[in-house]
């Protein structure tokens, strides 16, 4: 009996496609120099090549406002993105217009048109000597007029009187706003929540769900281009302290992706601004003391020579070449596959449910006496899936029609217990990340490649071709 194969079969006995061995690549991270000792700086937010942020450090020597915890207010700063990537001088950042005290995060929209920042309801101030016990935060909408911010205007967002909302984000398309809330009806101490845009007003916002809120905190989403939500939390893993994740929102399956070391830490690491290409961006740590922003980069993974991925087929034809091959004889050929099928002929085609371990059988069977005459072949078909980086894409899509992501390690030996998957589309972008939701601009014929690296250094890449046509076209 000689059993007939498809090329899967072959195909998975083949070992890992590698690009080649390479030094194993850090993130790497370093401190900006806007921070101040004994001070904190906080949620980094880049916006027309202008960094923004969040600092307690004194900005009246004769006056001290404090806030409840007899802290020193908080107010925005700017300071320059220069061509070599370092920060310029720093500037408060303090429009006429804006609410008087307590300035927290802020957000704007993708035109820079309009800002929504975080600021206290109440203007009255608290000192030493006086202090208001309750004055929640709110969010404040502006718009950008004669290079200035003007028309400050609390949003009406249907919150319970005493709660406190604050860290929006906005969605690019200016739908979705996204901020943290201690409301009595949440998860826990503070919940993402999530607001839709209709008709020019903001819906009654609507807890992100308990995929991503838990009974910690949730803090500072930020809502990437690409659909990727971040934020922080202190209740995702067992560590205590706050760390940096990021998930597909829309998905209540998927679980959230921490991300890599040393972005986390053993400290409180929180608050980022990823850029576009999620090759760098910003966060916040106490690492070293006190709240610093840091920078980060991401190492750009190389692939010379990415294998095509492999869609397992686990379909034989089997055949046998037997003495009984008269009609007039009263004797049949009964296969047993392994997996509760049979099948009866001298050739017969067969597929397998999946991967897994099979016995087959092979029995001449007298017709007449309905009895197995004798066993032709007794024997173990063990099939498994191919190594590789598996991802489904479409062959091909519209141009600016959403594309999800998601790398699923098959059969790979050496893979870190937390992997990073790099992404090239082969239109210049890259992403990382395990959960990718992506845009082609351009018609064109592309290669999208997913990479890893393995703990010994070699780096695998597999790759898929897709189609893209210009979704104008008819």
């Amino acid at each position: 009996m000689t059993p007939m194969k498809t090329i899967s079969v072959l195909i998975a006995l083949t070992a890992l496609a590698i690009s080649g061995r390479a030094p194993a690549q850090d993130i790497v991270i370093q401190p900006v120099k806007i921070n101040t000792p004994g001070n904190s700086e906080i949620a980094p937010l880049l916006e027309d090549s202008v960094l923004y942020f969040i600092s307690n450090r004194r900005t009246n020597l004769l006056v001290t406002y404090l806030n409840q915890d007899d802290e020193l207010l908080y107010h925005v700063f700017t300071a320059p993105l220069q061509a070599d990537g370092t920060l310029g001088k720093t500037t408060l950042f303090a429009p006429p217009d804006q609410p008087r005290y307590n300035a927290g995060s802020l957000t704007f929209s993708a035109n820079g048109s309009q800002m929504i920042a975080t600021h206290n309801k109440s203007n009255k101030t608290t000192t030493r000597k006086t202090r208001d016990q309750s004055n929640p935060l709110s969010l404040y909408a502006a718009e950008k007029k004669d290079k200035g911010w003007h028309g400050y205007e609390q949003l009406q967002l249907n919150i319970p009187l005493g709660s406190s909302i604050g860290h929006p984000s906005l969605s690019e398309d200016g739908r979705f706003l996204f901020f943290v809330s201690d409301m009595e009806t949440g998860e826990g101490a503070t919940d993402i929540y999530v607001s839709e845009k209709n008709g020019g007003k903001w819906g009654t916002p609507r807890n992100i769900g308990s995929h991503i809120n838990t009974s910690g905190r949730e803090l500072f989403p930020f809502i990437h281009p690409s659909g990727k939500l971040y934020f922080s939390s202190d209740a995702h893993n067992e560590s205590g302290g706050l760390n940096i994740y990021y998930i597909d929102w829309k998905d209540t399956k998927a679980n959230p992706v921490e991300l890599p070391i040393p972005i986390n830490s053993t400290s409180n690491d929180f608050s980022c601004f990823i850029s576009d290409d999620e090759k760098w961006g910003y966060f916040a740590s106490d690492r070293n003391g006190d709240d610093d922003i840091f920078r980060f980069s991401m190492p750009q993974v190389g692939c010379s020579d990415p294998q095509e991925i492999v869609e397992d087929n686990y379909c034989f034809t089997f055949f046998e070449n037997g003495p009984f091959k008269s009609d007039t004889l009263p004797y049949i050929y009964r296969w047993d596959f392994g997996d509760g099928q049979n099948a009866i002929g001298l050739e017969v085609d067969h597929c397998f449910p999946g991967p897994g371990k099979y016995h087959i059988n092979l029995n001449v069977v007298d017709t007449l006496l309905n009895e197995d005459l004798f066993s032709v072949a007794s024997y173990d078909l063990n099939l498994e899936r191919t190594s590789q980086i598996w991802f489904e894409a479409p062959d091909t899509i519209q141009t600016y029609q959403p594309i999800h992501l998601k790398a699923h390690p098959r059969e790979l030996e050496g893979l870190s217990s937390e992997p990073v998957y790099w992404w090239s589309f082969g239109d210049g972008e890259t992403r990382i990340g395990k959960n990718i939701d992506y845009q082609y601009k351009k018609a064109g014929n592309y290669q999208i490649i997913c990479s890893t690296t393995l703990t010994d250094g070699r780096i695998i890449c597999y790759y898929r071709n897709i189609t893209i046509f210009d979704s104008q076209e008819d």
